[in-house]
């Protein structure tokens, strides 16, 4: 019987297939415990390019967000304007008197009642407005617009009430005696000038404060041109003296 028994081929033996189940049994276990790393490593890669395309996304959300945020933020071209805040209805009779002291600093519309002479002189005693104040405008100037400053000196004469009002800024075609600048008063361009009616000077100053244009402007030609064309260019200051109008035509 046991001649028999070792006559048998291996592979009928009990203990050749006790082998091969165990091999079996360990390869299957170990595939077991190898698959779980695939499938996790599997699953953090995926996961993490899900999150990197989620990262890429929001950053490129924010960037969105940020590029709009940035045109929203980018300031708005604001108007041309001037701050008078300081300006104060006044009035003034005959005699002198100081800006700061008797009158706010600012800009200020300047009328009288009647027909009288009115100064304005800097701080040097030299006179930076010179104009007779006619409230008919037939032998002067019905208002004059400019700015006044601490410790210049104010002198009215001939007349019992001088009113000042404090001036808004808007830009016109259509200017009075006074001082201006372009790019607040007037847009800057090319412009004929003329006065419908009377006599009078016209100026204009670069920004270094130097005349650029210096003419009598007379509506009937005789003493003076009717006509000025000239280019405006914003910073510039435009002084009119002697004429209730003067108009510019864009050309």
């Amino acid at each position: 019987m046991a001649n028999e028994e070792n006559k048998k081929p291996f592979y009928k033996k009990w203990w050749f297939w006790l082998i091969v189940l165990i091999i079996v049994a360990y390869a299957i276990f170990n595939q077991d415990e190898e698959d779980p790393e695939e499938t996790d490593t599997g699953t953090e890669e995926t996961q993490d390019e899900g999150t990197n395309d989620e990262d890429a996304g929001d950053e490129a959300t924010d960037e969105g967000t940020d590029e709009n945020a940035a045109e929203e933020e980018e300031p708005a071209t604001e108007e041309n304007t001037r701050d008078n805040a300081s300006a104060e209805e006044t009035t003034l009779n005959a005699g002198r008197f100081t800006v700061g002291t008797d009158i706010p600093a600012g800009r200020y519309v300047i009328t009288g009642d009647g027909m009288g002479n009115f100064f304005i002189y800097d701080e040097n005693g030299l006179p930076k407005v010179n104009e007779i104040l006619d409230s008919s405008g037939e032998l002067g100037v019905t208002s004059v617009t400019t700015n006044i400053v601490d410790g210049q000196e104010i002198e009215i004469s001939g007349l019992d009430a001088v009113k000042f009002t404090p001036a808004e800024t808007k830009a016109s075609t259509t200017l009075s005696a006074g001082s201006w600048e372009v790019g607040l008063d007037i847009e800057a361009g090319r412009y004929d000038v003329t006065a419908p009616s009377g006599m009078g000077n016209f100026f204009i100053y670069n920004e270094m404060d130097l005349p650029a244009t210096n003419e009598i402007l007379d509506a009937s030609g005789e003493l003076g041109v009717k006509k000025i064309t000239v280019t405006l260019e914003d910073g510039q200051r435009i002084e009119i003296s002697g004429l209730n109008e003067v108009n510019f035509e864009a050309k």
